[in-house]
């Protein structure tokens, strides 16, 4: 007997440069990238790294402000168990980015991951 496992196409945006109230504004450096690719690995088995970048604009919740920003956009499938722990795995880990979200979409539904970046203040 074959199990089918389900999975769910999931994917995410990580701005290039950190955020100014959390961070420095700067440009994220390669090894940081690298790192945190590796640990998607580690965790999921696998990434994906869509051509390009993703230019889109938000209004920041603190500020009021309109904040246009440049993004890297990350496909994953995962098992539909993995879900959460995907979700949870971004809120953790995104903190090296140094952003207050993650835009993130699976199977067509859209949520703005809260990242855990208190760690750096």
């Amino acid at each position: 007997m074959t199990v089918k496992i389900k999975f769910i196409q999931t994917s995410f945006f990580i701005p290039l440069y950190e955020d100014k109230d959390i961070g420095n504004g700067r440009l994220h450096p390669a090894t940081r990238w690298t790192q945190y690719q590796k640990k998607l690995y580690v965790n999921f088995g696998a990434w994906t790294l869509a051509p390009g970048y993703y230019k889109g604009s938000y209004k920041d919740s603190d500020t009021g402000l309109e904040v246009v920003d440049l993004s890297r956009k990350y496909i994953l499938a995962v098992p539909k168990k993995e879900l959460r722990r995907l979700k949870d795995f971004l809120k953790e880990e995104g903190v090296i980015f140094r952003q207050k979200y993650i835009y993130f979409e699976a199977a067509g539904k859209v949520e703005l991951l809260k990242v855990n970046y208190e760690k750096f203040l």
